[in-house]
C-alpha cells in the first residue's frame, strides 16, 4: 500500500510542476541511434488522466511516429518553467493511438492549423507512458538565489540554493 501511495504522490508531484507548461521538448532515437528531439504541445487538461499519461496531437508523417512505429518508443521528455525555475525530464514509453474518441478529447482550435479537422486521415496521438522522471524546483526567490551565487562568488565556497530534488521511478 505505501509503494502505491507513493507512486500516486510522486506523479501528483509531477504533474504539479508541469501542468503549466504547454510546451514540451520530446527526445527519440532515429534510425541513425542519433537522439532528436523537437518541440511538442502537451494537450493535457484537468479532466484527462494527467497522472498517467501525457498527450500530443501529431501527423502520421512525424519523425516520433515513425519511431515509435519501428519499434523505438523510449522518450525523453523535458519542461521546463524557468520564471518558477521548475525543470522536469520524463523518462516514457510511447505509443501511437487513432481512436477517435481520444481525438476527439483532445481536439483544440491549435490542432485546426495543422490539419483539415478531426476525421484528418493523418491525425495519431502520441501516448507518453511515464516510466521514471527527475525534477528540480528551486525554493528560493530570484534575490535570495542570487545573494548565494554572488555570496559563492566573493568567497570561493558556493552555496547550493534550497532545490526540491527527486529521482522517481513511476
Amino acid at each position: 500500500m505505501t509503494e502505491q501511495y507513493s507512486e500516486h504522490n510522486d506523479r501528483e508531484k509531477l504533474w504539479e510542476l508541469i501542468k503549466d507548461v504547454r510546451f514540451t521538448m520530446i527526445s527519440h532515437q532515429a534510425e541513425t541511434q542519433e537522439i532528436h528531439s523537437q518541440p511538442m504541445t502537451m494537450l493535457n487538461s484537468e479532466k484527462m488522466h494527467e497522472s498517467q499519461n501525457l498527450y500530443f496531437i501529431m501527423k502520421d508523417t512525424n519523425d516520433i511516429v515513425q519511431a515509435i512505429n519501428a519499434g523505438r518508443q523510449h522518450l525523453g521528455l523535458s519542461f521546463a518553467k524557468p520564471s518558477d525555475d521548475i525543470y522536469v525530464s520524463i523518462s516514457a514509453h510511447g505509443e501511437i493511438s487513432t481512436d477517435r474518441i481520444l481525438i476527439e478529447e483532445l481536439w483544440n482550435p491549435w490542432a485546426e492549423n495543422w490539419f483539415e479537422g478531426k476525421d484528418d486521415p493523418s491525425v495519431r496521438v502520441l501516448i507518453a507512458k511515464a516510466v521514471s522522471a527527475e525534477y528540480w524546483n528551486v525554493k528560493d526567490n530570484k534575490v535570495t538565489h542570487l545573494l548565494k551565487v554572488l555570496k559563492g562568488n566573493i568567497t570561493g565556497k558556493p552555496e547550493e540554493p534550497d532545490t526540491d530534488h527527486a529521482k522517481v521511478q513511476l
